[in-house]
C-alpha cells in the first residue's frame, strides 16, 4: 500500500465511509493524501497567524477590548480555526499512524488515538453533532460576511468605513478583507476540494442545530452587552432601533445562518455531481481510496 492511500473503513451499516474520515480525503483524484495533509496544513497555518493578526487590531487599533470576544464575525473565525486545526491533525495522523488500534498499547499509541479522527457511533451520534459542527464552522463565514456587506456597510455602522478599507495601512485592508472575504473563500475550497463530506444531512437535525446556535449566539451578545456595555450588531441594541426590531432581528440571523448552510448543502451537492465518475472519465472518486 502506497504511503500515501491511508485506509478508509467504511461503515457498513450504510456502505458509506465515516465522515470523520470523509474529512481526511479530497474527493478529487487529483489531490493525494500528501497533497492533502500539505494543503490542510498551510490553511490550518494561515487561519491561525491570521485570527492572531485580526484580534491584536482589534484590541491595538480599534481599542474593542472585551467587545472583541462577543463580535459574531470574531466567534465565527475562531470556530473556523479550531475545524482547519482538527481536520489537519486528523489528514496527518490518519496518513501517517493509520494502524494505532491493532498495535500493542503505549503511551504513544494512545496520543495517536486522541490525536486520530474518532469511530463513528450510532449510539452517540457523534456523527450528526460533527456534522453540525463542520456545517456551522463552514456556513458562518458566508453569514458575517453577508451581514458586514450589505448590512453594516450600507448603514455606516462598521469600525472602519467603506473609505477607509484600502489606502489606509496594510493592516487594515488584510483585517477587512480576511474577516469578511478570505474566510468566506476559505469555507467554499473547503467544502468543494478538501472534504469529501457528503450533504450534511438529516435537514431537520442542521436546521435545528443551526437556529440554536444562533439564538445561542444572541444570548452571547447579551453577555457582551452586560460586559462591554456595546452590541457587535446595532439591530440588537433596542435602545438603537427598538425592541420588535431586535426581536425580528433574531429570528432573521437565525434564518441567515440556514440559508448560508443551505448553500453549503448546495455546493456539496455540486462537487458530488462533478466527482462522479462517468463513463471511462476519471473526474474524481466515485469510491474513495480503501
Amino acid at each position: 500500500m502506497s504511503s500515501s492511500t491511508a485506509l478508509l473503513p467504511k461503515d457498513r451499516k450504510k456502505d458509506d465511509h465515516p465522515i470523520f474520515l470523509r474529512v481526511c480525503h479530497s474527493p478529487w483524484s487529483g489531490i493525494g493524501q500528501k497533497a492533502l495533509v500539505g494543503l490542510r496544513g498551510l490553511a490550518a497555518a494561515y487561519m491561525l497567524a491570521s485570527f492572531a493578526l485580526i484580534i491584536n487590531y482589534e484590541l491595538q487599533h480599534l481599542k474593542h477590548d472585551w467587545l472583541t470576544i462577543f463580535e459574531f464575525s470574531n466567534v465565527q473565525y475562531l470556530l473556523q480555526v479550531m475545524y482547519h486545526v482538527i481536520a489537519f491533525t486528523w489528514t496527518f495522523m490518519h496518513l501517517h499512524y493509520p494502524h494505532h488500534g491493532s498495535q500493542e498499547q503505549t503511551f504513544a499509541t494512545q496520543v495517536q488515538k486522541f490525536l486520530s479522527p474518532p469511530r463513528q457511533h450510532a449510539t452517540t451520534k457523534n456523527r450528526t453533532w460533527f456534522s453540525i459542527f463542520y456545517s456551522a464552522a463552514n456556513a458562518f463565514p458566508f453569514t458575517s460576511t453577508l451581514i458586514h456587506w450589505a448590512v453594516m456597510i450600507p448603514s455606516k455602522k462598521t469600525s472602519i468605513p467603506a473609505d477607509q478599507i484600502f489606502n489606509h495601512g496594510w493592516h487594515t485592508t488584510f483585517f477587512v478583507l480576511n474577516k469578511w472575504g478570505v474566510s468566506s473563500l476559505l469555507s467554499f475550497i473547503e467544502v468543494l476540494f478538501f472534504s469529501s463530506i457528503r450533504c450534511p444531512e438529516p435537514v431537520g437535525a442542521h436546521v435545528a442545530g443551526l437556529g440554536a446556535l444562533s439564538f445561542i449566539y444572541v444570548g452571547w451578545q447579551y453577555v457582551g452587552y452586560i460586559v462591554s456595555d456595546k452590541f457587535a450588531y446595532f439591530f440588537f441594541d433596542h435602545k438603537q432601533v427598538g425592541w420588535e426590531y431586535v426581536i425580528a432581528s433574531w429570528f432573521f440571523f437565525a434564518i441567515v445562518n440556514n440559508i448560508s448552510y443551505f448553500f453549503v448543502y448546495g455546493v456539496t451537492a455540486v462537487r458530488q455531481q462533478l466527482t462522479k465518475k462517468g463513463d471511462g472519465k476519471k473526474s474524481g472518486y466515485q469510491q474513495l481510496p480503501q
